[in-house]
């Protein structure tokens, strides 16, 4: 429904960016060996504070802005390494689907 409200707010021509977890995020590795509730997906979960997260991949987002009329401008996995100086070099690897889509003129 996001994605389909998301379109029919854009004039004839707009883009919308789009940036939200991937599928294989560290977060994503450490709740699903936590044992949080899954919810309908295997890629849905509910942390301990009861955020609701689900961890996209490309081929979810594609078919979610293709449904609501977009087209894709460009669709990709950011990856990042990123190391924590304070507590002992500690590494936590992100990833993200970032993707760009355009309402047809």
């Amino acid at each position: 429904k996001a994605a389909l409200h998301a379109s029919h707010t854009l004039k004839p021509g707009g883009i919308l960016c789009f940036r939200d977890y991937g599928r294989y995020d560290e977060a994503q590795m450490k709740l699903s060996s936590q044992r949080n509730k899954k919810l309908d997906s295997p890629n849905f979960y509910v942390k301990s504070d009861g955020t609701r997260c689900y961890y996209f991949t490309i081929e979810d987002v594609e078919g979610l802005f293709g449904e609501a009329g977009l087209e894709v401008l460009e669709l990709k996995y950011i990856r990042r390494i990123y190391k924590n100086f304070g507590e002992g070099g500690a590494e936590r690897r992100r990833v993200w689907v970032q993707g760009r889509f355009r309402k047809p003129f």
